[in-house]
């Protein structure tokens, strides 16, 4: 038993009133007391209902109650503020459209969660300078992860369940809608681009949170890029099965995952970049990856394909329970050009199954592999040593299994070019003025990425950014990075 150790290193309920809007697109004042467009909505299906005042052409922007059921083709303007109440499901034959710039509320009481079911879609376009942002009704200072819900998209992209089916985490199954999986690779859930997703996690239950967006069985059709979840109780992302590529991923203050695989999971990321919340205790992984829950070689294998992506723990050893990669119960899949620094434990690959898939994977099946990747401390010391987490004081309750896999030296094996150094990152832990980049180019032992086109071949590179002037996480206003 060994861990790769960097020494010295992150239902529904009651109907709130709608309220007034503040300026930064979040509600404040007291209820309105009930709907002044008198109920349903023909275009949606579900209900809706208008508050703020005056119309926009008076000056102040209206806000618009979203509820129900969206049974129709449905489009939410930026015009408008729209306040999710309750669980907003978007049913199959069912496009719903949000306009550039558009502002979504997420109500607390009712526990706001959009839910895009398999065989419906989302077109959410925003741009750089006019994303489309998920946001908490409470005003700015008093916003918190857990504030609401978060976005769920389906689809009928292949899993790994018995039957081919599943039904969500998150939502009780009991809820009609929450299925997902199938046989269409090229399945389409729509368009997100774009978008900020913030202070969601909601917990619905006892220990049963809402991701900041979950992937379901969503496949390659769909487009997938220039996302941030930011202060989100659960995972910033997660994915359960399905092969929907992606690029640009954020996060942001993750009280769970950063970024999370299940289920047959087999897409392609690229660009992901991860900065955790110093001050929070748990067990907060940057990766963490299963086949399923129960560790079987159930097909597909979970085996995601990710190039260029920068992890940033919490840069102090909280709890001696996060991980940067934990990959474990029977995953595979594939790592390049990957930097992880200030987390307890660089990488720990979890038990024997999972270990298999290094060192003799089965015919057919895909390998697990970590290349091109650098390991760092938090405090600039970066020395490996063969440890295990103890198993008590709040530690990971999941023993160490994997029949004296060591980690460490498959971490070194000769060819793999991963690395123990300062990846010289320029402020990888500021919350306000992150510089995630490198100050000088990390292309020593770099992969390069498949020129298939998706992956951008180009990016010879070790980390998410090029150098400390690549800031596509900085650049515009579509990501905010912040404490609060």
């Amino acid at each position: 038993m060994s861990l790769l150790r960097i020494s010295s290193a992150l239902v529904l309920s009651s109907v709130l009133g709608l309220a007034a809007c503040s300026d930064d697109g979040n509600l404040s004042g007291s209820s309105s007391g009930g709907s002044s467009s008198g109920g349903a909505s023909s275009s949606s299906g579900g209900a809706s209902s208008s508050s703020g005042g005056a119309s926009s052409s008076g000056g102040a922007v209206v806000t618009e109650e979203v509820s129900g059921d969206i049974t129709a083709d449905r489009t939410l303007t930026a015009n408008k503020r729209w306040l999710l109440k309750g669980l907003v499901s978007v049913k199959p034959g069912a496009t719903l459209t949000i306009e550039k710039g558009t502002t979504i509320i997420g109500d607390t009481t009712t526990k706001a969660i959009l839910l895009v079911e398999a065989g419906a879609k989302i077109m959410a376009q925003g741009t750089a300078d006019e994303p489309i942002v998920f946001t908490s009704p409470a005003a700015p200072g008093v916003r918190r992860a857990g504030d609401w819900g978060g976005l769920v998209v389906l689809g009928n992209a292949p899993v790994n369940f018995t039957g081919g089916k599943g039904n969500i985490e998150g939502i009780l199954k009991t809820v009609k809608g929450t299925e997902y999986g199938g046989t269409n690779a090229d399945d389409s859930s729509g368009v997100l681009s774009y978008i900020r997703i913030e202070y969601s996690g909601i917990l619905l239950s006892p220990d049963n949170e809402v991701n900041g967006l979950t992937f379901g069985g969503v496949g390659r059709g769909t487009k997938v890029d220039h996302i941030q979840v930011r202060h989100t109780l659960d995972d910033c992302f997660e994915f359960f099965g399905g092969n929907v590529d992606a690029k640009y991923l954020a996060c942001q203050y993750n009280e769970d995952d950063g970024f999370d695989f299940d289920n047959g999971f087999q897409g392609r990321l690229q660009f992901l970049v991860l900065q955790q919340d110093p001050k929070h205790a748990g067990e907060d992984n940057g990766f963490e990856s299963d086949n399923d829950a129960q560790g079987s070689a159930n097909q597909p294998m979970t085996a995601p394909q990710v190039y260029n992506a920068t992890l940033i723990g919490k840069g102090t050893p909280v709890d001696n329970v996060q991980y940067g990669m934990l990959l474990r119960k029977n995953t595979r899949g594939s790592y390049a050009n990957i930097v992880v620094t200030g987390f307890d434990a660089a990488l720990d690959v979890r038990d024997a199954a999972t270990a298999a898939g290094v060192t003799a994977p089965e015919v057919g099946m895909p390998a697990l592999s970590v290349k091109s990747t650098i390991f760092w401390s938090s405090h600039g010391q970066g020395v490996l040593e063969n440890i295990a987490f103890p198993e008590t004081g709040g530690a990971s309750p999941d023993k160490d299994n994997d029949n004296g896999f060591d980690e460490v030296g498959w971490f070194k094996t000769p060819g793999f070019n991963n690395f123990v150094k300062d990846p010289g990152l320029k402020a990888p832990f500021d919350a306000k003025a992150a510089g995630f980049g490198p100050n000088t180019s990390l292309t020593e032992g770099a992969s390069t990425p498949p020129a298939d086109g998706f992956f951008d071949a180009s990016a010879t590179y070790i980390g998410a950014f090029k150098d400390a002037n690549d800031n596509w996480a900085t650049a515009g206003k579509w990501a905010v990075w912040d404490a609060e």
